[in-house]
């Protein structure tokens, strides 16, 4: 066993199960739950290890008619590297444009059939519920599709609408 001190802060990272658990194991926790598992508590936090919240995370590929996107740039290191030169050198080229050019945040209407049941669980009137990215490639670059092109759209939740804990 090694004891390591700092002297000003930590940043502690292992996953959004990891951590929690690693927060447990030292101490830091709820001191209940820590009691039970046998645990000194060092830090009684008992939102350690709850309310974790789920972002849905959707891609969605489209095949285009279309070679204007980075998909044989990702597919084809030869094309990644002279874009890279080219970026590098002149901060031009497709890699000046990112790979998600386009995205919206967007809410759920206030008189929605949801809100009938579920409390709207945004941060504000006016904060989203979800988020749309559109990109002119794909996550399939690694399949074997050397002739055909991706657009691609995600959409992803920005608030839960519900949560859990971490562990058990």
């Amino acid at each position: 066993m090694h004891t390591l001190t700092a002297h000003k802060e930590i940043v502690l990272s292992a996953g959004t199960f990891g951590t929690p658990a690693l927060l447990q194991l030292s101490g830091i926790g709820d001191e209940e739950e820590l009691r039970a598992a046998g645990v000194p508590t060092i830090v009684n936090n008992p939102s350690v290890g709850h309310n974790m919240s789920d972002h849905a995370f959707l891609p969605n590929p489209y095949l285009v008619n279309s070679n204007d996107t980075f998909d044989s740039l990702l597919r084809y290191p030869d094309i990644l590297e002279a874009n890279t030169a080219q970026w590098i050198n002149t901060q031009t080229g497709p890699l000046a444009a990112g790979l998600c050019n386009h995205l919206g945040w967007f809410r759920l209407p206030n008189n929605a059939t949801i809100f009938e049941t579920t409390e709207d669980p945004a941060a504000g009137p006016n904060s989203s519920h979800y988020e749309m990215v559109f990109a002119v490639r794909t996550l399939l670059h690694f399949l074997p599709y050397p002739n055909l092109n991706f657009s691609l759209m995600i959409e992803r939740m920005v608030c839960a609408w519900s949560s859990s804990t971490a562990y058990r």
